[in-house]
């Protein structure tokens, strides 16, 4: 099963538009099965994702977190899963609303079908 890791630190107000940009997973290489982790080190992370037509999170979703920088412990920080065919593009925006930097990892997971 594929994934891909990705690591993001972002200052105060501001925003990742893509964390998948320019990854060889922005678009779907087969028809498969995603899954999703985000864990940040503080809270007031947001998140919004987008797997081709499916909104899976809204603008403003809670991202998990916790008091340690650390990778999204599988289940319980993959909350969300989608079905996706071969070329949907893959969208994960992260917004911080914190008054400091926070450090969030997001890893994807693709099963093929």
């Amino acid at each position: 099963m594929p994934s891909i890791n990705k690591r993001f630190s972002m200052a105060t107000a501001t925003t990742v538009e893509n964390a998948l940009a320019n990854s060889q997973y922005e678009f779907a290489p087969f028809d498969g099965t995603i899954e999703v982790g985000i864990f940040s080190n503080v809270n007031l992370v947001t998140c919004s994702i987008f797997s081709g037509p499916d909104v899976l999170a809204e603008p403003g979703s809670n991202v998990p977190f916790g008091a340690l920088e650390a990778l999204p412990v599988y289940p319980d920080h993959y909350p969300w899963e989608d079905e996706v065919a071969q070329g949907d593009r893959l969208k994960i925006q992260l917004v911080n609303g914190n008054a400091g930097t926070a450090l969030v990892n997001v890893v994807l997971r693709i099963t093929p079908a």
